[in-house]
């Protein structure tokens, strides 16, 4: 999917507000498809990308993890971990799907990482678990290349 135009979504938000890809353009975009609420790995993950916050906001990045749970557990869920992004809930995991991150014999998403140009192409694309450090890196190296700058 690197360098491919990204899928549009429309997903139901902890905010509150739909979430769109349209919307967001003009931004480098992040989603951080993961199976589950409340599990070792996932909770890692996100708390490490919460622990880089900053570098995230500095680079103009929007964050939103994404899974299948329903929006009520995703709202709990950000509440108790402090998360500072939002969690886009993915029932039956349509966008997931899109962007190749569901495991088709579970009801679940895989754990995948991509972040998305201002202009809507897939700049990093990574199974598991990258270090948000890895993630940053990529989009502070597309603002150096004229090609991937809005």
């Amino acid at each position: 999917m690197l360098g491919q135009q990204a899928p549009d979504f429309s997903l139901e938000s902890t905010t509150g507000q739909p979430i769109g890809l349209k919307d967001l353009l003009g931004s480098f975009v992040v989603l951080i498809f993961y199976p589950a609420n409340d599990t070792p790995t996932c909770n890692r993950q996100l708390d490490e990308v919460n622990e880089n916050w900053d570098d995230f906001l500095q680079v103009n990045a929007r964050v939103f993890g994404v899974n299948t749970a329903r929006i009520e557990k995703q709202k709990e869920f950000c509440l108790r971990r402090r998360l500072q992004f939002p969690i886009l809930s993915d029932p039956g995991g349509t966008v997931a799907k899109k962007y190749k991150a569901f495991l088709p014999l579970f009801p679940f998403n895989r754990r995948t990482v991509v972040a998305i140009c201002p202009r809507g192409t897939i700049l990093f694309y990574e199974r598991g678990k990258p270090d948000p450090q890895k993630v940053l890196q990529a989009i502070t190296k597309s603002t150096a290349s004229p090609t991937s700058r809005s």
